[in-house]
């Protein structure tokens, strides 16, 4: 479902301040995806500024990560705190079932390939689950080494707990969140979760059938209730589309739309952008 090698570094996009302008923050924003590394911080004059690296081809997340911490100048020093939002293998396990000691068995029988990887949860109080998720040691590692305190968080978590709390209005939605070559489709009912589950995305119509086929099984009703899809796929107009014979109301999950700010830069991915709105953790 999530596990995936990490690919190509080579270019680097910077936004909003200029290398002069820099100050060091304490704290620090990281994002490791399919393919690229994202890192935000605010200066001591509170100023936001990002940043973006495409990762070695050939080489770990946790190796990439080394080389972005040695060759980006706002990356220079130690940080007092890092929170990690990362493309990682991610099961949701209702609150009042979950027992941190049985987090390694519980894994094991959901996905293969993470034996050695640390798991780690975050309960989402607001949805009543706990989000159990392996993360690779190395990638553990890499960050500790410069940064004293760190959380690591799923990258669709933010989205999750935001959009949650919408979820009570008279029609039902679902939600297709694209990102890293997969698309995380979720829906809430009650303030739960009815549906959470994560597919491969790199075809379109791939998209569409899933989209289309968990709407079906959930029971939606094509002239009533929405589906909203998100996030970073240049198929991301065509699925829509492709949708609106089978459903009426049919919504491109923007910046606005979600009522979140991303006036630092376009180009932050949507997870991002909804984590600093929130503040998590």
């Amino acid at each position: 479902m999530f596990c995936f090698a990490f690919h190509p570094l080579i270019r680097i996009f910077a936004f909003k301040i200029k290398k002069q302008q820099m100050k060091q923050a304490k704290t620090l924003t990281i994002r490791i995806g399919h393919d690229t590394l994202a890192f935000i911080s605010t200066g001591n004059d509170g100023e936001p500024f990002f940043q973006s690296y495409e990762m070695e081809g050939g080489m770990s997340a946790a190796a990439n990560l080394r080389e972005a911490f040695k060759t980006l100048p706002m990356l220079a020093g130690s940080w007092e705190k890092a929170t990690v939002l990362a493309d990682v293998p991610t099961m949701l396990v209702p609150e009042e079932e979950f027992a941190p000691a049985d987090s390694d068995i519980l894994f094991s029988h959901t996905f293969s390939g993470c034996e050695r990887d640390v798991k780690l949860h975050y309960p989402l109080e607001s949805l009543r689950v706990v989000a159990l998720y392996a993360l690779e040691r190395d990638v553990q590692t890499a960050v500790s080494d410069h940064c004293k305190e760190a959380e690591y968080l799923p990258v669709a978590l933010p989205l999750w707990q935001h959009l949650g709390k919408q979820a009570d209005g008279s029609r039902q939605r679902l939600y297709g969140y694209f990102h890293d070559g997969k698309v995380n489709i979720f829906s809430f009912s009650k303030q739960r979760f009815r549906f959470c589950n994560t597919f491969s995305a790199v075809h379109a119509h791939d998209a569409q059938f899933y989209l289309l086929s968990t709407f079906t099984q959930l029971g939606m009703k094509g002239d009533r209730d929405e589906v909203m899809v998100m996030g970073t796929t240049p198929h991301l107009k065509w699925v829509a589309d492709s949708l609106r014979p089978f459903v009426s109301r049919i919504i491109i999950g923007d910046a606005q739309a979600l009522q979140i700010d991303n006036s630092v830069s376009p180009d932050i991915p949507l997870d991002i952008c909804v984590f600093l709105q929130l503040a998590l953790p």
